[in-house]
Parts: C-alpha cells; structure tokens; sequence
C-alpha cells in the first residue's frame, strides 16, 4: 500500500481519526516529508517509520496539537546523505527545523528561507559546504541559528580543546561531533543577521567579514555568541556597547594576534560563559571586571604576561571552572583563590607562577575544600613542601603538581581524602621520600599518578590493600621499588599500568600479578625497570600502548597483527633478535631501535597482506639489518618519522620514498647508500628533518631542498661525497636551525643569503615552544603521547658527537667544515644572532674574520680552523660571554689576542699556528714591546729624513764650491774644509743607508 496513492480503506481511516478527534497532518505535508525521504540516503533505516498514514506519528515530526500542521522537524543524527527535497518549502508553519549532525553533500538550498515562521534553524555539522545564503536573513522570526562546522577541521595551526559535559559541566560549551566530511563554509558579510538570541557560526570561515563586530552588535537580544575557530583576525573597537544581554562568548582558536584582550567583554555584566582560549592574545589580563556573575573563564593558550587580577577572586564569586593555562602570568597564586566556595576547576598550568605551597594554598576555607573537583598547577616554578592540608579535600577528582620544584615527602594524611577522589596527579615534581601508606585509605580511588618526582623507597602490599576500585595506575620516573610477596593477589583489575624506571621484582623477573590483571589492555610502561625474559607473554603483543623498551628481554618477537584499536609499541634498547615481526594495519607506532635484530626488511616493508599500513612512527635504528632498501614505500602513506639509521644497509634510495607526503623525519644515516639524493623526495614537502650522514652518497646537494622542503628545521648531509657549490637556494630555508655539510667534496664560496636563515636569528625559548606546541610535545614529539616518542639529532659539536633531543628545538648550528670553500667569509653570517655553533674549518678560506662576530653572542662553538684567514682578531671576539670552545689554529692572524676573561681562557692550542702574541700564548705583547716597535718605526722614518738632507745640503754646498772655483785664494782657503765635508757626508749616508735596510 503507497503512501502516495492512498486507497480507499485509507480515506475512510482519515475520516476516523478526524471523528475521533485524532492529530494528523495536512496530506500536502506529508507528502512533502516522504519527498524528502526518497531524496536521500537513510543508511541505518533511521526514518523507516515514515510509512503509515498520520506523519504526526513519525521520528523527528511533531505537530500542532490544534491544526496538525507540521511544525517541528527534527532529523539530527540520523547520518542522511544525499540531497534535500525542495518541497520541504510546503512545510510552510515550521518553526523549529534540525538537519544537524548528517552527512548532505550540497550548499544550503536557499529556499530554507521561504520558511519564513521558522524560529529555530540548526544546521550544523551536516556537510554543508559554500557560501551561506544571504536571503537567511528573510527569517525574521529566527531567534536561534547554528551553523557550525565540523571540529575536526581547524584554520591554521591553533590547538582546540573541547570541554566535555562531565568535565566542564555545562552542555552549552559541549560541542563534539562524530563526523566523517570537512564543513567548507564560508561567508564575507554577516549584514543579514536578524534578531538573534542564539548564534553559532564555530568553524564558519569569517576572514572576510570585517564588519562582524559591529554587525553583532546590532543584536541587541543576542545570548548566545560562539564564533570558535572562524579565522576572524581583528576585533574592531565599539563605540557603544549595545549586546549587554550576552551571557555566553565563545571566540576561541581565532586569530587574534598582537591584539590584546578587549575590555568590552568583561564589560558585560550578565555575561556568565566566556572562551578566549587560543587566540594568541597579548599584554596583561584587563584589570578590572563588570561581569560579577561569570561561571565559566577560559583565556588559557595565550601570550598573557601579568599577575593574575583581584577580580577573578574578589567579584567573581559565582564562578565554577576558571583555566588560565599556557600562558605567561607570573608572581605568586593569590591565595584568595581558596574562598571562592563554588570553584570546581582551578587550571593553571603552563605558566611561571612562584612561591610556596603554604602560600598560596595554606588555611583553606572549608567550603573550597568542599567543592574543588581538579586543582591543576603543573609546570610552574613552585617550590616547597606541599601541605598537610592537600588531604583535607572533599571532592577533589584530579591534583596535578607535576613539574615544579617541590621538595620533602608526600602529606600522609592524603589519607583523608574523601571517596569522591578519582585521580591524583603528583606526577613530574621533586617530591622526596617514599609513598606513604595513607593513600591506601582512599578506597574510592580510580586513578593515581605520581610520575617524574624524586620519589625513593619501598612500597609494600600494604599500600593497595584497600585500593579495590583503581583502575589507572601512573607512577613512571621514581625510584621506588615494589616489595610483594611472590603470590601476592592484587584487589584491583587495572586498565593502566605506568611503572618505568621502578624496581618491579626482587628476581627481574614479569611480576606475576602483572600477568594476572585481565583488563590491562590500555597502556602498559614497564620501561628501565631491568626485567628479563625470553618469552614475553603473546597478549602483551596486543595491549593498545605497550613500552618495554630499556630492560634485558631477548628472543623473538612474534606479528604484531589483529588488534581492533591502534597500537603504539615501543620495545627498543632490548636483546631482541631474529627477523622483524610482519604488522598489521593498525599499528601506528613502532620502535625496535637499538636491539639485534638481523636480515633484510623487503618481508617487513612488502608485506601484501594489506594494500596500505597506518603507521606513522618507524624507528629500527642501531640493529643489524642489511641488504638493498626495499621499493614498496608506496604502502606507508601515513609515516611521518623514519629511522633506519646505524645499520648495514646498501645501494640507492629508492624513488618510491618520494610518495611518503606526510614525512617529517628521515634517518638514513650511517649505512653504505651510495647514489645521488633522488629527486622524487621534492614531493616530501612537510619534511623537518633530513638526516642522510655517513653514507657514500655523491653528485651535488640538490636545488630543490631549498625550494620544495620549505619547512625543513634539520639538514644533516655530514661526511658523504657531495660536490659542487652551495647553491644559493638553500638560503630560502627560513626556519632552518641545524645545517651539516661537513666532510664533504663541496667547493666554491659560502653564499652571502646565509642571513635568510632566519630561525638561527630569532630567540625562542623552550617555556614558547611548550606554550605553541603543547606541554612537553614540542615540534620534535611526533607521538599522540607525551614522551611517548621525540625526534633526536646526533650533532658535531666542538669536536664531539653529541646526541640531543629534549632541548634540540633549541640548538643552532652551522657546520662547513672540511670541504674545499674559499673566498672569504661573509659578513651576513654575523646576523645570525642566535646560532650556537659555527665551524668553517678545514676549508680554504681568505679574508678577514668579520668584525661584528661578537655580535653573535649566543655561540657557544667556534671553529674557524686551518684555513688562511688573514689580519686582527676583532675586538669584538672578546664580548662572547657564552663561548665554550674557540679554535683559531693555523690561518696567517695578526697582531694581539683581545683581552678577556673569557678568550684568556682558552688553551694556547686554539690560537697556535699564528703570528699572534699574548695570553694565552707566551710570545710577549708588553707595552715595552709595543713601545720599541713604535720607536722603530719612528726611527726609520726619521734616519730617511735624515739621508735627503744630506743630500740636499752636498748639492747645496758642492755649488757653493764651484763659485769658489773662480778664485785660487778662495779655493786654497775653502778646498780643506769641502774635502773635510764631504768625507763626513759620505760616511753619514752609509751609516744611515746600512741601518735602513737591516730593517
């Protein structure tokens, strides 16, 4: 029986609901709404109750309990494809229509807007893409209107954080979607705004809206505003303030750089939500605030450097959850914080806030100790002890004091603190002691982290006796040791175990009880805590994060395949041996490094079990793999960190490295490659780091590094057979910090565009790139985890190898050395303000050391080494505060060593080879030194005066001789005084003209 031809039984069934006062809708409705279910898809059948007679009985319709016309049409979630039926327009009494969270692949069909009663419009995560009609703005009833794009896709490098009900407590901040397809909307005027009271736009593109501002305020009875991640980069002044009944502001991940916070928005005193976060905001938090009834701050992930102001503790008594991480707000916690007796969070991590403990957080009001849920302070500079007083917490879910500078042992009466506690994170302090047996009270307790503290001792069974309902267990980098009985039973079943760097078992052996916690499939860090076995348990293969890397495990290591969830395993610095393990396709990171693993790696990277691999990170550095690198990269779409250095490899790179688009990492070094660096590896665009080091690679450094590998931090090509010039093009490598082409064939000059390499001039600070980047995963952690895996570079510094990883995004260097440069050096190279290291040595260079070197003044390595350098050592040189190593040795320099208390004291051997003199060397430059070489050079000029007068004043008197001539007594008189004369003269200039040329 059709819908669409009702029958005659269906008629008179009509007729029956009417006599019996039965709602039903309109036929031209209903109609209207199987149109719209036969224009899409409906995967899981979600609108199969859209085929009986009364539409008002349907899913998502609702009707008009007098009329029966339609007036709500709620189809949310339904994950409908397709495209939307224009006789939806017949649906003309809709006041509420919901197409939200489906997957419709079309613009949004401007015949939405002949709905001219609708009230509320929500189209938001359903695919949408194109510029947003104008004509919307006919709906002058519309009092509602989402938009919103998906939060999967985000403008720019901006992190985004989303607040989930149970954690931030208010559904209007919640939103998160699952959806599979970009929202691409767009829009460059918001003129047709109506009267709104709730308007969400989160992922709108708004660049071109420059007028939103003013636009909005033009709603006068607008609540609700949430313009998240809408690439908005100017907020214009107003000149009144016309939105005074916002409650809720949300214009979080924009782009507001350089701007500071505007103060119009604390201006708004009935403004009770607000989200700044992540908007790279500057100068000091606004001092002064009218919106008294704020609940909910977040300015976190900004530039912020202030104190933190008397008005988010002295007005704002109201609030609940207040978030000022990553920022740089300083000074001590007020400890006024602790009266506000409705706070449930207090995030300030990430900051530079000091003092003690006791001062900020000592004598408590009872009612804050009644309502903190989280209480978070990580990575400050706090110092102290922490406080008896932390025990004292009646509803506390989540402590986080890790990575500050406390001292003296965890409070025992922690104890005390109530069964509402959940998680306990002490984690990454330089908390001393052991672990008291009062945090076995707490019998409630579902998750505690005690990790990176300077913990010591013994914890006993004692300590978990009553913990029956933990399920996450984190307490990595300490130095505590467990003390179990061997058949100890544990009255717990964790899903997370984090026990790195512990002393797990008096035999080294797999705890037993380990092997019997049936849940443990989440995480599982048993790292450097020195187990051995040779048969790992099979299930282990399978846990969701595994590391057992640093301890004595050997034997084989069976496929790593049939886990249903990505998989992250890290078992590097073991015995391991054997052939790699085949994986499947949802590993995701991999770490073998530094094991004994032997054979080639076709059967690993070949594998035809699956057409493509989800991996990302592939680390099998330091093993003894061998043979030709296998041409199948066409597999590994996702990797984005490859390391195979320190092994035997052999033979070219294969092309097909060249489709690795997302790579970041390669490490290829220390093999026998051989071959040219191959062209295909332009297409790696996104790549950080190329580490190609001790290899037999030859043919000249390709051009295009500098002009497809835009990104590039790391070159690293050191000690290869590279010839040819250094083209001019790697100068556009802008973010370049380490550049290794030493030990190579290169010739030709250093290329005066050096100061293009702008990330070598610019300061940046580890606390910066933590504040851009996010905690600890700096732009070097290629993990989803923090720790869980950082990129590391193995540099030449001052002679030496040395490994670097924590703080690599802070070295800088520069190294030519041992290669056939000449010219001289460029004076350009003295505006890289912020390189660490520079070596030129073993080159043939000429010229000057440039004069403003000191200038540099964060080198810590100088190598300018056996070349034939020529002249003074600047004087500048001497201003170098920071300069650890400085080798001058072997070039044709002058003159004396500039005076320091730092160039003094460098070893002779730095400065040997020369024509130089002064500490440290013995040759003398005193004052009488420099005295006799004046007198010298004086003397000479004087003895030339000297010989010109003589010889002015022989022809002068060698005249007067001849007119003397003229008379037989003159000349009688005269003649024994001229031969006199002339004797003495002729004597004089030997004497002189001998003196001169022994100079």
């Amino acid at each position: 029986m059709s819908v669409s031809n009702p029958s005659v039984a269906d008629f008179l069934f009509l007729i029956c609901l009417r006599l019996s006062n039965a709602i039903f809708c309109p036929l031209i409705e209903q109609q209207s709404l199987v149109n719209l279910k036969n224009s899409v898809v409906d995967p899981y059948n979600h609108l199969s109750s859209w085929n009986n007679v009364n539409c008002c009985k349907w899913k998502g319709v609702i009707c008009n309990n007098s009329t029966g016309h339609v007036h709500r049409l709620r189809v949310s979630g339904l994950s409908l494809r397709g495209q939307i039926n224009p006789s939806l327009v017949n649906l003309s009494h809709l006041t509420h229509l919901d197409l939200s969270l489906n997957n419709f692949n079309q613009t949004i069909p401007s015949f939405i807007a002949s709905l001219i009663n609708l009230e509320y419009l929500n189209l938001s995560f359903a695919g949408f893409h194109g510029k947003i009609p104008h004509n919307i703005g006919n709906l002058t009833r519309l009092r509602s209107l989402d938009l919103a794009g998906f939060p999967n896709m985000v403008c720019g490098d901006h992190l985004n954080h989303y607040h989930s009900i149970h954690l931030a407590g208010y559904p209007e901040m919640e939103y998160v979607a699952a959806v599979t397809s970009p929202n691409l909307l767009h829009v460059d005027t918001i003129q047709w705004l109506s009267q709104l009271e709730v308007l969400n736009m989160n992922f709108v593109n708004l660049s071109k809206a420059q007028d939103w501002l003013q636009v909005i305020n033009t709603l006068p009875s607008l609540q609700k505003l949430r313009f998240q991640n809408c690439s908005l980069v100017h907020i214009s002044p107003l000149n009144y303030l016309n939105i005074t009944s916002l409650t809720l502001i949300d214009l979080s991940s924009n782009n507001f750089h350089s701007l500071e916070v505007p103060t119009w928005i604390l201006g708004l005193e009935n403004l009770r939500y607000l989200d700044l976060r992540n908007n790279s905001f500057v100068g000091p938090i606004p001092t002064s605030c009218n919106a008294t009834k704020l609940k909910y701050i977040d300015i976190s992930s900004n530039f912020l450097k202030s104190t933190v102001p008397s008005w988010l503790y002295h007005s704002c008594m109201e609030l609940e959850f207040i978030y000022l991480d990553f920022n740089f707000l300083h000074g001590t916690i007020p400890k006024q914080f602790t009266h506000l007796c409705k706070i449930r969070t207090l995030s300030l991590s990430f900051n530079r806030f000091q003092g003690t403990m006791f001062d900020s957080f000592g004598n408590m009001s009872k009612c804050f100790l009644e309502a903190l849920e989280e209480l978070n302070l990580q990575f400050n500079q706090l110092s102290g002890p922490l406080i008896d007083q932390l025990g004292e917490f009646r509803s506390l879910e989540r402590l986080f004091l890790n990575k500050n500078s406390f001292s003296g042992t965890i409070p025992r009466n922690l104890g005390k603190l109530s069964s509402s506690l959940q998680v306990l994170g002490l984690s990454r302090n330089k908390l001393t002691g052991g672990l008291p047996d009062s945090l076995g009270q707490l019998c409630n307790l579902e998750r505690l982290h005690i990790g990176g503290n300077n913990l010591k001792g013994d914890v006993r069974e004692s300590l978990f006796a009553n913990l029956t309902h933990l399920k996450i267990l984190t307490a990595s980098q300490n130095e505590l040791s467990l003390r179990l009985d061997e058949h100890w039973s544990p009255p717990f079943q964790l899903k997370q175990l984090r026990l790195g760097s512990w002393s797990v078992s008096e035999g080294s052996q797999i705890p037993s009880w380990i092997l019997r916690q049936k849940n443990l499939s989440a995480y599982l860090d048993l790292s450097d805590t020195g187990i051995f076995s040779d048969n790992v348990p099979s299930w282990f293969w399978q846990i969701q994060f595994l590391n057992l890397s640093h301890n004595h495990l050997h034997g084989n290591i069976p496929d790593i395949r049939g886990s249903t969830e990505y998989q992250y395993v890290y078992a590097s610095s073991n015995q391991f041996e054997g052939s790699l393990p085949r994986v499947g396709d949802r590993l995701r990171e991999l770490d073998l490094s530094n094991n004994s693993f032997s054979g080639g790696i076709a059967h690993f990277l070949c594998d035809d079990t699956y057409d493509t691999y989800s991996l990302e990170i592939l680390h099998l550095g330091d093993n003894q793999l061998n043979g030709k690198l296998p041409d199948c990269w066409m597999k590994w779409p996702s990797l984005k960190y490859l390391n195979i250095g320190n092994n035997q490899m052999f033979g070219s790179i294969p092309a097909s490295i060249g489709l690795l688009a997302n790579l970041l990492s390669l490490n290829l070094h220390n093999n026998k490659f051989s071959g040219r660096i191959p062209f295909s590896m332009h297409n790696c665009k996104k790549m950080l780091k190329m580490g190609l080091a001790d290899n037999n690679l030859g043919g000249n450094i390709p051009t295009w590094i500098g002009t497809s590998l835009v990104e590039l931090w790391i070159l690293i090509l050191r000690s290869n057979n590279l010839s040819g010039e250094i083209s001019s093009d790697l100068c556009q490598l802008s973010y370049l910090q380490i550049l290794d082409l030493s030990d190579n064939k290169l010739s030709g000059v250093i290329p005066r565009c050096v100061h293009n390499f702008t990330a070598m001039a610019v300061k940046k600070s580890l606390p910066d790139l933590y504040k851009l980047y996010g905690g600890e995963k700096s732009i070097y952690s290629f993990s989803i985890y923090i720790g869980g895996f950082i990129e590391s570079a193995l540099i030449v510094l001052k002679r030496s190898k040395l490994q670097y990883d924590t703080i690599l995004p802070l070295v800088t260097t520069i190294d030519f050395s041992n290669n056939n440069l000449y010219g001289d050096i460029p004076t350009e190279v003295t505006y890289l303000l912020e390189l660490g290291s520079l070596n030129l040595s073993r080159n043939e260079l000429v010229g000057l050391v440039p004069d403003h070197i000191g200038e540099m003044k964060q080198l810590e390595s100088l190598d300018l080494s056996r070349n034939s350098l020529r002249g003074e050592i600047p004087n500048s040189l001497a201003l170098l505060s920071f300069l650890e190593y400085l080798d001058l040795s072997y070039n044709n320099l002058t003159g004396r060593i500039p005076q320091s208390t730092q160039l003094q004291s460098f070893n002779a051997t730095s400065f040997t080879g020369n024509h130089l003199c002064g500490p440290p060397l013995t040759a003398n430059c005193s004052n009488k030194f420099g005295e006799e070489k004046e007198e010298k050079d004086k003397g000479g000029e004087i003895e030339w005066l000297d010989v010109f007068f003589c010889l002015g004043y022989s022809m002068g008197f060698s005249m007067v001789c001849s007119v003397l001539a003229l008379s037989k007594r003159w000349r009688d008189a005269y003649f024994g005084l001229v031969e006199r004369m002339w004797n003495k003269l002729c004597v004089c200039v030997i004497v002189k003209w001998r003196r001169i040329t022994s100079l």
